[in-house]
């Protein structure tokens, strides 16, 4: 009876750490948020001269009573970069790159004050406002730089990953099972010794 005891313990030993081992090394690869996803406007990819901008160009958007989705985009120079500090120019879209027709799909009118109106009154339109296919870009026209102005590049270290522990438990779980092995080769080899 004590034989069969402990060949039983040995064996549950092993199963239970190879579980510890190895589950949270599982979990790490399917992590999901708790939040529940809803239905959101994606909105307007904002850039200024091509690279993504959401400081120096901003918009709010109106719905009018036809459906239509109004949209009114604005400039504001920061100058704390040569990109957001240069003189404005104007502005580019993508609407008939992406295959929508003016007249029909949308209008656009570059207002005297600087700001770009975008009116999008087709479903397709309306659809890719909401499934964030359309950009604008903010054109302007860098400043001259001076040769004493040149900016130093700081190492980014945000692509590191931080540490999860899960090598080291790992090797704790490695070295359970090397154990409860042995336990289980001790107790069949004092089982054939009887």
């Amino acid at each position: 009876m004590k034989k069969l005891l402990s060949i039983a313990l040995a064996a549950i030993m092993t199963v239970s750490v190879f579980a510890l081992s190895v589950v949270p090394a599982m979990a790490a690869d399917t992590v999901n948020s708790p939040t529940a996803t809803t239905a959101k406007k994606n909105g307007v990819s904002l850039k200024v001269n091509g690279k993504p901008n959401n400081r120096n160009v901003t918009y709010r958007t109106t719905t009018t009573s036809t459906g239509a989705e109004v949209i009114t985009f604005a400039y504001e120079s920061t100058g704390t970069d040569s990109a957001s500090a240069g003189e404005f120019v104007g502005w580019s879209q993508n609407l008939t790159e992406i295959g929508l027709v003016e007249g029909e799909d949308f209008t656009i009118v570059q207002n005297a004050d600087g700001t770009l109106t975008v009116t999008l009154v087709s479903e397709k339109a309306i659809a890719a406002l909401e499934n964030g296919k359309i950009e604008v870009n903010a054109i302007v026209k860098d400043e001259p730089t001076t040769a004493s102005s040149t900016a130093t590049t700081k190492k980014n270290d945000s692509s590191k990953s931080p540490a999860t522990g899960i090598v080291s438990s790992a090797v704790a779980g490695s070295v359970a099972v090397a154990f409860a092995g042995a336990a289980v080769l001790a107790a069949t080899k004092k089982k054939d010794a009887e």
